[in-house]
C-alpha cells in the first residue's frame, strides 16, 4: 500500500528515545506518538501492549544509518510506502521481507530472543534488532566486520538463526512489497528526512473494508440524484 500524497500533509508524528529503558544509543527502539490522522492509518491490531496499541503509540526502528532527528520534536510525514528514501527522494531502498518479518514479530510481542522488559536487556535487544534491520537493508555492505556483527545480531533476535524462518536465505533481502503490512514512513526533518517503520493494514484488508462500504456509498449517490430530479 502507498498512501495518496494528498493525505500526507495531515499526518505527523513525535519521536522519543529512552536509552535507559528501550533505545540503543545509536538507533531504535524509538517511540512514535502520532496525531489523530496518523493513528487512523496505523494497524493497531498488529501491535501488542508491549509495543503498544493500548496507549496509541508504537515502537519503531530506523531504516537509514545516516539520517537523524531530534527526540521530542514533531515532524510531518512526507510519504508512507514500500521504500526507504534517503533524504526523502534519493537512494530508494525496498523494505525487505526479512525486515518486514522481524518488525511484525517485534510489534506483536512475539519476536524470539527479544527482551520486552524495560531496562538494559531491552536496550540490548533493541540494538541487535536495529543492527539486523540495517544489515538486511544493505546499510553495512562496506564493512565486513560490521556486517558480521549485524548478522550475529540477526541470529540473536530470531532466536534460531535466519535459515529457519524462510525457505531461502535470499528471501531475507528480497523486496517485501507490503508483506505483513510493514511500510516505511518518511518524516520531513530540516535539511533531510528520517525513515521509520510502521504497520498499516495490508491491501487485501483495505480492499475488503472498502467493499463493505460500497452499498452505503451507492445508496447515498442514488438519494442525492433523486433529490435533484424532484
Amino acid at each position: 500500500m502507498v498512501l495518496a500524497p494528498s493525505l500526507f500533509a495531515s499526518l505527523s508524528v513525535t519521536l522519543y528515545q529512552d536509552t535507559g529503558n528501550y533505545s540503543a544509543g545509536d538507533g531504535g527502539e524509538f517511540r512514535a506518538v502520532g496525531n489523530a490522522d496518523l493513528n487512523s492509518v496505523v494497524d493497531w491490531s498488529a501491535y501488542s501492549a508491549a509495543t503498544s496499541a493500548s496507549q496509541q503509540y508504537f515502537q519503531t526502528f530506523c531504516t537509514e544509518t545516516s539520517e537523524y532527528f531530534t527526540p521530542g520534536n514533531t515532524y510531518t510525514i512526507s510519504s508512507i510506502g514500500n521504500n526507504a528514501l534517503y533524504n526523502g527522494t534519493d537512494h530508494p531502498v525496498p523494505i525487505t521481507l526479512g525486515v518486514a518479518y522481524l518488525y511484525s514479530q517485534f510489534a506483536a510481542g512475539t519476536l524470539a530472543g527479544y527482551d520486552y522488559g524495560y531496562g538494559s536487556g531491552r536496550v540490548l535487544s533493541a540494538g541487535n534488532l536495529q543492527q539486523a534491520i540495517w544489515y538486511l537493508l544493505g546499510e553495512y555492505q562496506d564493512g565486513a566486520q560490521v556486517a558480521g556483527a549485524a548478522l550475529d545480531a540477526l541470529k540473536a533476535v530470531t532466536g534460531t538463526g535466519p535459515g529457519d524462518v524462510f525457505a531461502s536465505s535470499a528471501d531475507w533481502t528480497s523486496a517485501a512489497n507490503g508483506a505483513f503490512g510493514v511500510q516505511d514512513m518518511v518524516l520531513s526533518t530540516p535539511g533531510q528526512a528520517q525513515d521509520q517503520l510502521v504497520i498499516v493494514p495490508e491491501p487485501t484488508t483495505m480492499i475488503a473494508g472498502a467493499l463493505l462500504l460500497l452499498p452505503f456509498g451507492v445508496s447515498t449517490v442514488r438519494i442525492l440524484r433523486r433529490n435533484r430530479m424532484a
